[in-house]
This record gives C-alpha cells, structure tokens and sequence, in this order.
C-alpha cells in the first residue's frame, strides 16, 4: 500500500496545515522487478475522482487501506473563508426553509438512509472561531434522544439544551434566549419523546414525588400541573404520549410568554414549534407551531399538525 509522509507544517495555535502535503510512491513490490503495477496506478478506485478527506487532509479508503492526500494544504485565510460560507448559506435560510430540513433529516434517520453528515479535521477547526446553527432545540436528558441524530444533523448544525423532562427553567430559558437573540436560529423547538421517565415520575402521587430529594422533587411537581389536563386515557401507550405532548405544549406555551421570544417570531425570523419523537419508529411528529401570522394563513407549515395563537389561546389543528 502507499506510504503517507507527512511533511506538512502547521500552524502552531490551530493546528490548521499551512503547507502542502504529499504521497509517497508506491512501494515497489519484489513481484514487479522494482516497477510500479500498472494496475495500481491506472484502475485506482479514485484516480479520477478527488476523495474528500478525513483526518489531517487525507482519507483512508476502506477497501485497499490506502492513504490519500488533498494535492494541497489548507491556509488559516482557507478556513476563515470556509466560516463566512458556512455563516451565509445559513443565514439564507428562512425558517421554512430550516423546518422542512429537519423533517427531511428525521425521514431520513427512521427509513435508515441518514447520512451521518460528520465534518473533515479542517472543518471542525473552522468550528473554533465561530458557530451558526441554524436551529435550537430544548429536549430530554434521556440517552435514548440523541437528537443530532435523530434529525441526521452534523457537528455545529444544531444548538442543543436537554435536561431531564424537556422543560424550561431559569438556565434553559437562558440558554434558548441566547441561541435566539445571539446565534439568529431560525427554528426553535421543544421535543418530548415515548417512554419519558420523567413524565412517568411526575405522574405518580404527591406523596411519592415528595420522597425524592429536594431538587428531583421540585422538578417532578413543577412537571406535574403540566398533566392536569390530561383526562382519563386507559390504553397505556396513549397515556404515555398525551402525558408528553401535554407537557410540550405547555412548555411552548411559557416559552412565547416572553416578549423578546415574540419579537424574533412576528418579525418572521424564528418558529417555534414543539414535537414528540417516538423511540419505537424513529419518527418525530411536529405540533403546537408558534409563528408569524400574516392575518390570512391560519394553517401551520407542511407537516405539522397544529398552530398556536398566543395573543387569543387558539389552537388550529388541520
């Protein structure tokens, strides 16, 4: 196989290559007398085609365990030109737009098509200077709610809150806050999910919640006047997802409370929405949509179920 020499040099603070790097020749084999096989060199799977590189400006194909390297370095001024891409085709965006490819993710994630869209070394270090998520996402601490991959988004797609219950409080609220008014996300959404342990757990008499420590109960009751509401349901699968989709909608319901949050929605620039995502099929059901009304639409974007008014307390379900 060929040999890899890397005699780049690289910046000493980003560790960004400054130089180019090259490929050593092939080894000469004892079958070829000391020259190169002819079918090394004209059938290679990638002689016409560049690869996209990996790691450190080279990728290893799979199959032949071959080091390639990108005919050239990568400047600092390379990857400051990246960020202002990356920041204008986000940017660009409307929140339709963003929407639409979060549900385009999810599909692909539970048909088993994701892309799994991970970044080159170069592109994590473009990552350093600067972020531009175009969505915010406030979800459940559960391990089972990876939510990158659930909507097959990448490193510095999405700016991500999750604690236990998918619910707002002084810090979550902040952080929400901050992605809006400082990172300009389009999309914010509020995502609860099948089998939430927390929602079991708010669930269960006062006087079992009031055993646990004094933070968990707290938390526990606060999520529990979420499910008043919630009537008498006796299949169990169903319980367990009005539970949490109670508990979203109110949620989304606090969250467009604060004046500055309805500020960025009727100026167009952000929706809010809130979302159940079922563990069992992968699928992520969007609802409660929060967003500029142009007095004449009432009907929420494609693919989502129903839309909040919060200046009458209309939900219009379609």
């Amino acid at each position: 196989m060929g040999s890899y020499v890397d005699d780049n040099e690289y910046d000493a603070d980003s560790g960004i290559i400054i130089s180019n790097a090259r490929i050593a020749s092939n080894p000469v084999s004892k079958s070829t007398n000391g020259r190169r096989s002819e079918e090394s060199s004209s059938n290679h799977p990638y002689k016409k085609t560049p690869p996209t590189f990996l790691q450190n400006n080279r990728t290893i194909i799979p199959d032949e365990k071959t080091v390639i390297a990108h005919p050239r370095g990568w400047s600092m001024e390379d990857a400051l030109n990246h960020a202002k891409d990356g920041s204008a085709r986000a940017k660009a965006m409307s929140p339709a737009q963003v929407l639409e490819s979060l549900q385009k993710g999810n599909s692909r994630f539970w048909t088993g098509q994701a892309q799994r869209p991970e970044v080159s070394a170069f592109e994590r270090r473009v990552l350093i200077k600067q972020q531009f998520p175009s969505t915010a996402i406030l979800g459940c601490s559960d391990s089972r709610v990876p939510v990158e991959i659930v909507f097959d988004q990448g490193l510095g797609d999405m700016f991500v809150v999750r604690v236990a219950g998918n619910c707002l409080g002084q810090t979550t609220q902040a952080s929400l806050d901050y992605a809006v008014h400082h990172l300009n996300v389009k999309v914010l959404m509020i995502m609860g999910h099948e089998g939430c342990g927390a929602i079991k757990a708010a669930g269960l008499p006062q006087e079992m919640i009031n055993k646990e420590t004094k933070s968990l109960s707290a938390m526990l009751t606060d999520l529990k006047v979420g499910l008043s509401d919630v009537q008498k349901i006796f299949d169990p699968r169903a319980l367990d997802r009005e539970c949490v989709v109670s508990n979203v909608r109110r949620q989304v319901t606090n969250l467009v409370k604060d004046a500055k949050m309805m500020e960025s929605i009727n100026s167009g620039d952000l929706i809010v929405v809130g979302a159940f995502y079922e563990i069992s099929s992968g699928i992520v059901d969007f609802f409660m949509q929060v967003s500029k009304f142009d007095g004449k639409e009432k009907n929420p974007s494609p693919g989502v179920s129903s839309r909040y008014f919060p200046e009458t307390g209309e939900i219009v379900q379609v």
